[in-house]
């Protein structure tokens, strides 16, 4: 309509008058403390690919597409170093295939702590074993996270696997995203700064990540309430 309007096909542009309804903001699904570790726990009895994927995930808070697309030579696994530069996707045309991250800020790299880091170790020790055993059959798709025969894994495979598991275990029924939320709602309740915490998503505007966890962002802010109120009460009793 712009573009008509430029090009004097109309004299003005009748969107420029419609009022769009305002989205209502939807709270972001995350598991708290309590089920975070239970959850980690159940995947101590799961298949060693599916407990990689998700420990990875929940430390990490990437993306399904984003763990999926990963490869060995993005991981430093002797420092803990993840480099996230593409994104594993499908469709139904095309199949399985790597395209650019969401945005360019969601291009980062990011730390992991020891926990993901040994069970990629794990992991690949692993994988290593199969490709072995299976020869010729093996593909060599150099992913992190493959299917039985080396090939990349479906992303919707993941997700099926999850919503399976969840329910199994009687775990809220959050999906993989989910896992992302409660990353950065963990972090930011434990006085992670905001700022960081948007780095570590790949957010390109830390507004977005300020208006996604205001319930998180609110609760450290009460606690920093407290804090302070703790570290200055002795004081202000001593000279009173």
């Amino acid at each position: 309509m712009s573009t008509a309007v430029q090009w004097q096909v109309i004299a003005t542009n009748p969107c420029e008058r419609v009022k769009p309804p305002k989205a209502e903001r939807k709270e972001a699904e995350y598991l708290d403390e309590t089920q975070a570790v239970e959850m980690l726990l159940a995947l101590e009895n799961e298949p060693l690919i599916y407990k990689t994927l998700f420990t990875l995930i929940l430390y990490s808070g990437m993306r399904r597409g984003e763990a999926c697309g990963l490869e060995w030579s993005d991981i430093d696994l002797e420092n803990g170093i993840v480099d996230i530069n593409k994104s594993s996707l499908y469709l139904p045309k095309k199949g399985i295939y790597d395209d650019d991250t969401k945005n360019t800020t969601s291009r980062r790299v990011i730390r992991i702590p020891a926990p993901a880091v040994a069970s990629l170790k794990e992991l690949r020790a692993y994988q290593a074993q199969e490709r072995l055993k299976l020869g010729n059959q093996w593909h060599d798709s150099k992913k992190v996270f493959t299917a039985w025969n080396g090939k990349p894994i479906h992303p919707d495979t993941v997700s099926g696997w999850f919503h399976k598991f969840v329910i199994r275990h009687n775990l809220p029924t959050v999906h993989v995203h989910s896992l992302r939320h409660t990353n950065a709602t963990l972090l930011i309740y434990n006085g992670t700064d905001i700022k960081t915490v948007s780095q570590r998503l790949g957010h390109a505007d830390v507004t977005t990540t300020g208006n996604i966890y205001t319930h998180a962002i609110k609760t450290a802010d009460e606690r920093a309430a407290e804090a302070l109120a703790d570290i200055l009460a002795p004081k202000a009793q001593k000279n009173a």
